[in-house]
């Protein structure tokens, strides 16, 4: 079973195209978002209202908010890949992807590499 998170506070344009480019060719897809950066500006974007949206299209599983605490981005991006992870353990995934929204896969060459690992 595989399992896809996604990490995201900006580039969410390209969100709902990155999403369906791997939809169909796994089990699980969860979204771990900020409503801040790691360093307090808030999103252009009211993230939860489009990823419920996403939920409702069948694009998306769940998703979770990551509040950052204080420590380096780095240490928060960390946090909430690592977020990602469990939420597709606990959904009894068996392989993980971590992705970010520019991150987009051909249908038949994404078939092709999960067939290789």
């Amino acid at each position: 079973m595989i399992g896809i998170a996604y990490n995201i506070f900006d580039g969410t344009e390209l969100l709902r195209k990155s999403i369906e480019s791997v939809r169909s060719s796994v089990d699980y897809v969860c979204v771990v978002y900020q409503n801040k950066s790691n360093f307090g500006m808030p999103s252009m974007v009211n993230l939860p209202e489009m990823l419920a949206e996403f939920i409702s299209d069948g694009l998306v599983d769940e998703i979770v908010e990551h509040v950052p605490k204080v420590m380096t981005g780095h240490a928060n991006e960390i946090a909430k890949r690592q977020t990602g992870l469990d939420m597709c353990r606990r959904a009894g995934c068996t392989h993980f992807m971590s992705m970010d929204c520019d991150e987009l896969y051909r249908h038949d060459e994404f078939t092709k590499a999960k067939a290789i690992i």
